[in-house]
């Protein structure tokens, strides 16, 4: 492959949401990008699900993107994401974006913004942020809460960052082994902890304006939903922490955290209850629930999330 070509592969992983993953490949295959990119899209299903396999066999023929159908029959979020990781090294692709299957591009550009700043800032790692959408039906509330306001600019170097909206160079994935932890296999939080690693090797990870857009689930809207998510993403933040910092660091990290997230929930309640803005006491609780998660990590307690499956 000559110098000035790049090869990138986006991967999807899917399970039980058939109708929401053809809307993503429907976008995926719209995507332009430059002559001298080759573009494919790799779709792992966690399920092993004939009516997934379908929507992939389906839109195969006409797109103008390559797109490959696996199975991973090991159940969990990080066995699905290891098998992407090993297929595009697999492969010469140079690059690999993660996208969830519960969103969409903002854009038709999508993938040649996150490219190009990765040339423009010769990042390791691109990300931006995701944009959420009720499913019909969703109390605002719950949309407004998901993910906030996004607070990024530009070119800013973030050391958090999901697989929701991702580019990786590959030699960061060549270095990083495994890209992701077994022990998260369905508790959520390894992209985190990825994350975390790759910032602790000297990855440069940056923040472009290039947005997906999210259907959030109209049942996740409760809640009791968002302080097990909270709940799970302070397990998360302490297990992470644990396994790659020395035990006194961590430890002082996490109570640290633990902290600021009881002063915020206090302060984001109290704002809530004077101007009687609910979102505000939700987020409020849902710090608290974290706080709770983040000592709970200490003793091994685990929130498996991603036992239930939300959307189609």
């Amino acid at each position: 492959m000559a110098s000035n070509n790049k090869h990138a592969t986006i991967a999807v992983i899917t399970c039980k949401r058939p109708a929401w993953l053809k809307r993503l490949l429907q976008a995926l295959c719209k995507q332009i990008v430059s002559n001298n990119i080759t573009l494919d899209i790799l779709v792992v299903d966690n399920d092993c699900d004939l009516a997934t396999k379908e929507v992939v066999i389906k839109l195969q023929k006409d797109s103008p993107h390559t797109i490959i159908y696996q199975t991973e029959p090991i159940k969990g979020i990080v066995a699905a994401r290891n098998r992407c990781v090993t297929t595009f090294l697999a492969s010469d692709s140079q690059f690999l974006f993660f996208i969830d299957d519960d969103e969409w591009p903002a854009d038709e550009s999508w993938a040649q913004k996150l490219l190009d700043r990765q040339a423009l800032y010769q990042a390791d790692i691109m990300t931006s942020h995701v944009i959420s959408v009720g499913e019909e039906g969703t109390p605002y509330w719950a949309i407004d809460l998901i993910y906030g306001k996004n607070t990024h600019h530009e070119g800013d170097i973030l050391t958090t960052y999901y697989t929701n909206n991702l580019l990786i160079s590959r030699h960061v994935l060549e270095q990083v082994v495994p890209a992701f932890d077994a022990r998260f296999a369905t508790t959520g939080a390894s992209d985190y902890h990825f994350a975390l690693k790759c910032t602790r090797a000297g990855f440069s990870a940056f923040y472009t304006d290039a947005p997906v857009i999210e259907e959030f689930p109209k049942s996740r809207a409760t809640i009791r939903w968002f302080l097990k998510r909270g709940f799970r993403s302070g397990i998360g933040y302490t297990r992470s922490h644990l396994f790659e910092e020395p035990k006194i660091k961590a430890i002082a990290n996490c109570l640290f955290m633990c902290g600021i997230r009881i002063l915020r929930g206090f302060g984001y309640c109290l704002l809530g209850l004077i101007t009687r803005n609910k979102t505000k006491v939700i987020n409020g609780l849902f710090r608290f629930s974290s706080a709770i998660g983040t000592i709970a990590g200490f003793f091994g307690i685990k929130h498996e999330e991603y036992k239930t499956i939300h959307g189609k």
